[in-house]
């Protein structure tokens, strides 16, 4: 991959530019949700890259679930304490 077939990490990049445009639409409090979540799935782009997909909206889609995931899993983990 790379100088005729764009990467994972380009792919995800284009859609990333493509979901960030939403923000306009969306009060602060969700414009911020979005970045983190669109955020989140860009810097795990190696990780989507492992089994890239034909649409790359369904690794980041992925990774979103992933990251939240992880949230979820720390706020049980300190609401146990």
């Amino acid at each position: 991959m790379g100088r005729t077939v764009p990467t994972v990490r380009q792919l995800m990049t284009e859609e990333y530019n493509e979901w960030i445009k939403m923000r306009t639409m969306l009060p602060p409090e969700e414009k911020k949700a979005l970045k983190e979540l669109l955020d989140a799935a860009l810097t795990r782009s190696d990780a989507g890259s492992i089994v890239p997909r034909v649409i790359p909206s369904e690794t980041i889609f992925m990774l979103m679930l992933i990251h939240l995931k992880t949230k979820i899993n720390e706020l049980e983990e300190s609401v146990k304490q």
